[in-house]
């Protein structure tokens, strides 16, 4: 069994608010030192039993800008539950290329963004003489220990798993990142994409692979690799 074992440690200097609304799909606003604050928010995601007045948000000064952005900060995690939920939807691909990096994982990164049709997925890897066809999704939603995916429908995902499954010369991988320690298992959220769970369990009968592990935010800026958990798609 996989142990616990640090990954990265966040850059840039990370604050504490608490939120008051979502404004639209990508802002949020914050009371932050007596003063509302807008925040990025790096996640297409419903987050419906996440983004609930009151509850703690770090967040941190935006690491890329660029004359298009309208906020400075970018939120990093959302407190529920006991414990942060990492809601910055870029660090998925980055976490698993640590772990890789750490050795958590033996495959090695042949390499990343891989263009195919109408799709771009996350890395090609290779091990033991084999390559695979990955892509990576991020995973926020836990109910009693079940961790769900996705939380929003996502035709986007659907097309890449079909993408996956033609592309040739490596067999198709997909690997889960949940953004929170209390996972046990993950299983697919039926009702809210059945497209994207149909489309998936067709795959593993076409030969797609499964991965899922989660992580842990401690002390508000290092990330630790918690383990392997169970991908129940039946």
């Amino acid at each position: 069994m996989l142990e616990a074992k640090p990954i990265f440690e966040v850059a840039g200097q990370i604050q504490r608010g608490v939120f008051i609304s979502r404004l639209n799909r990508f802002t949020v606003l914050l009371e932050y030192e007596g003063r509302d604050l807008m925040c990025h928010l790096h996640d297409p995601g419903r987050l419906r039993e996440l983004l609930v007045p009151g509850a703690p948000i770090l967040f941190r000064e935006a690491q890329t800008k660029g004359s298009r952005r309208k906020t400075r900060h970018d939120v990093l995690a959302v407190h529920s539950s006991g414990n942060w939920v990492i809601t910055d939807s870029r660090m998925p691909n980055y976490i698993l290329k640590r772990a890789i990096e750490l050795s958590i994982f033996d495959y090695k990164v042949v390499a990343e963004e891989v263009k195919y049709g109408d799709s771009r997925i996350d890395f090609l890897l290779e091990r033991d003489g084999v390559q695979y066809i990955t892509e990576v999704k991020g995973c926020t939603l836990c109910r009693d220990g079940v961790a769900l995916f996705p939380d929003a429908p996502t035709s986007r995902g659907s097309r890449q798993i079909m993408r996956m499954l033609e592309y040739p010369g490596a067999r198709p991988l997909l690997v889960f990142v949940i953004m929170r320690p209390d996972a046990r298992t993950l299983r697919p959220n039926v009702g809210t994409d059945p497209k994207f769970y149909e489309i998936v369990r067709e795959g593993i009968t076409r030969g797609l692979s499964t991965i899922s592990f989660k992580v842990s935010l401690e002390d508000g800026r290092f990330i630790w690799f918690r383990g392997a958990v169970p991908v129940v798609w039946g």
